[in-house]
């Protein structure tokens, strides 16, 4: 998800927001905000209510497997650093392209680390 604040741009030319919710503890979304410098709304989940809600994955296997050390070769060669883990580290993420009314429109559910939708996939889904 970090890499979508670079084509925000992109989302919001579609008319849409990224809202980004992490699972670490408030306290983290400073920090978040000042790596990132993305401008828009964090909120955070704890309680993993929001993932489980949304379906998201979990557990240590998607974590650690050879797609999940691909993704990470593939960032660190691409200038990204892994900083201390905050929350959950089994909870996969997600991207849900959510209706004003409520409705999911679009639901992309992460297999590991690195396994994002693209800002392109989002607007296609708008």
């Amino acid at each position: 998800m970090v890499q979508l604040h670079r084509d925000i741009d992109k989302i919001r030319a579609a008319g849409a927001d990224l809202y980004i919710i992490g699972n670490g503890t408030p306290n983290f979304i400073a920090g978040f905000r000042e790596q990132t410098k993305y401008d828009g709304p964090i909120y955070t989940d704890p309680s993993l209510d929001v993932y489980k809600a949304a379906q998201l994955k979990r557990g240590i296997a998607r974590t650690f497997n050879p797609r999940a050390l691909g993704a990470t070769i593939k960032a660190f060669a691409g200038g990204s650093r892994q900083g201390l883990t905050q929350g959950d580290t089994w909870q996969q993420g997600g991207t849900l392209v959510v209706e004003p009314g409520g409705a999911v429109r679009w639901h992309q559910a992460s297999d590991h680390p690195g396994d994002t939708a693209t800002a392109d996939q989002i607007v296609a889904a708008l």
